[in-house]
C-alpha cells in the first residue's frame, strides 16, 4: 500500500540502533532490514503477475494471522539459514517485526478514519470503497512523513528509486525464509521465488504509479474508472502526490478522542504519538525476538496477540492452507 514510505522511514530511523544490537555489518544485511520493514506488503503486488498471482493471498493471510506463531516462524526460519544468508535472514526478521509493530500500532487509527468516512452517508462512498479509502489515508500519511523528515516531495524523492533495495542474492535468502514460514504457519508450500517476484512487481508498480505532476495519475485513474465503472480510483489513491506539507487531514494533531474499532478503547493519540510509541518499542521487541529460549509463549507475551491489523488474534485462530491452495 502507499505506506511504503512511512514504513521505510520508520526502519531508517531505527537502523543504526538495530545495527548495533544485531551486529549488522554488510550492506546486504541493512538492505534486508529495511526491506523487512515492508513486511508481507510486497506479496499484494503478485496480483499483476499472471504466473505468480495465485500466491498473492498469502499476504492477506499473514496480515490477518495470529502474530505469535508467525513471528516465531520468521525468527526460526532465519536461524535455519546458513552462512551469510543467516545474517541476512536475521536482519530481515528484525525488519519484519518492525513492520508488525508499526502496523499493529497504527492500523486501528487508520480503520477509525476509514470506518467513519465509509459510514458518513456520502453516495457511493460505502463499505465497498473501503480499500480505496484506506489507501487514501495511508497515502496522506506517507506524503506528510516524507516532507516532515526530508523537506522534500516525490518530485525530488522518488519512491521507486529510494525504497525496496535488495540484490538478487539477498532476495534469494529471503525467498527461503518465506518458503519455511508458509509451510510451518499455513501448512502449504509456495513457489520458491514468491517473495523475490513480489518485490520486483512492487518496484514495477511504484515506477508505473510515479506521477509527481499528476498527469499520468489522472490518465490512469480515468482509465480505471472507465473499465471498472467505480466512482473512486484505487490507482489515484495509491499514487503519491507532490504535497509539500508537514500535516495530514488524518493526523489528529488536535488530539481529539477516537475509538479503537477492534478493542473499543478510547484515546486521543495523534499519528506522531503512535509513530513515536512504536519507535520506542523497537529495540525491546527485536531483543526479545532473538533472545535464547524465545518460544510461542514469549511471542504471545511480546505481541499481546495483536495481528498486523491491530486486532486480537490468538494462535488457534489462524487458518491453515489446504494442499498448498491459497
Amino acid at each position: 500500500m502507499p505506506a511504503i514510505l512511512t514504513h521505510d522511514f520508520f526502519g531508517r530511523d531505527v537502523l543504526e540502533d538495530v545495527t548495533d544490537l544485531l551486529g549488522l555489518s554488510s550492506a546486504a544485511e541493512k538492505d534486508a532490514f529495511l526491506l523487512g520493514n515492508q513486511g508481507p506488503d510486497p506479496l499484494f503486488y503478485l496480483v499483476i503477475d499472471p504466473l505468480m498471482h495465485k500466491w498473492g493471498p498469502i499476504g492477506s493471510k499473514m496480515h490477518d494471522a495470529a502474530p505469535a506463531p508467525l513471528l516465531l516462524a520468521v525468527r526460526e526460519a532465519a536461524e535455519r539459514l546458513e552462512g551469510h544468508e543467516r545474517q541476512v535472514g536475521r536482519a530481515y526478521a528484525a525488519g519484519f517485526a518492525c513492520h508488525w509493530l508499526l502496523d499493529s500500532t497504527m492500523h486501528p487509527f487508520v480503520y477509525f478514519w476509514q470506518n467513519g468516512i465509509c459510514s458518513a452517508g456520502v453516495p457511493g462512498l460505502d463499505a465497498s470503497a473501503a480499500p480505496r479509502v484506506h489507501a487514501e489515508i495511508e497515502r496522506d500519511f506517507d506524503e506528510m512523513v516524507l516532507h516532515t523528515i526530508t523537506g522534500r516531495t516525490v518530485e525530488r524523492w522518488r519512491p521507486h528509486e529510494r525504497v525496496l533495495s535488495a540484490s538478487r542474492l539477498t532476495l534469494a535468502a529471503i525467498d527461503k525464509l518465506y518458503f519455511y514460514v508458509a509451510l510451518w504457519v499455513f501448512g502449504g508450500a509456495i513457489d520458491p521465488r514468491t517473495f523475490s517476484t513480489a518485490v520486483r512487481e512492487f518496484r514495477l508498480v511504484q515506477r508505473v504509479l510515479d506521477s509527481p505532476s499528476g498527469r499520468k495519475r489522472a490518465a490512469l485513474s480515468a482509465l480505471e474508472r472507465a473499465v471498472t465503472r467505480e466512482p473512486f480510483s484505487l490507482v489515484e489513491s495509491m499514487s503519491h502526490r507532490a504535497r509539500p506539507q508537514d500535516t495530514s487531514d488524518f493526523d489528529n494533531r488536535e488530539h481529539r478522542p477516537w475509538k479503537n474499532p477492534f478493542t473499543g478503547e478510547v484515546g486521543d493519540a495523534s499519528f506522531w504519538d503512535l509513530f513515536d510509541g512504536a519507535r520506542a518499542r523497537v529495540l525491546p521487541t527485536v531483543d526479545e525476538l532473538f533472545a535464547p529460549g524465545f518460544d510461542l509463549a514469549a511471542a504471545r507475551e511480546l505481541t499481546a496477540d495483536l495481528n498486523f491489523e491491530g486486532a486480537p488474534k490468538p494462535p488457534d485462530s489462524t487458518e491453515k492452507g489446504r494442499g498448498g491452495a491459497w
